[in-house]
């Protein structure tokens, strides 16, 4: 029998938690940019400056297009309540 050796690697790994809620977009937006953006501690000042500001952006456009998300499935959400009868509901929902 012949036994082959596998390695496999999941790269970093790292938790959030929160109290008593979700993440917010702000957190969850932050998650994404960690994910995709790393600076390193070794380059040049000028060029950890850009990436920083950057990544700034970066997290600012991805919170950004986040809200507008939630928004959206919010609207289709009531939508669909309403056009089931349950204008109230929907309502209550709006206001969350």
């Amino acid at each position: 029998m012949q036994t082959d050796k596998f390695e496999a690697s999941i790269g970093n790994l790292g938790v959030t938690t929160t109290d008593f809620r979700g993440h917010s977009i702000q957190d969850v937006a932050k998650m994404a940019t960690d994910k995709l953006i790393s600076v390193s501690d070794t380059a040049p000042e000028p060029i950890k400056a850009q990436a920083h500001a950057f990544r700034e952006l970066c997290q600012k456009v991805i919170a950004y297009y986040m809200q507008e998300a939630v928004n959206n499935h919010i609207c289709t959400v009531c939508n669909q309540l309403e056009k089931q009868g349950q204008k109230d509901l929907a309502n209550i929902i709006r206001r969350l």
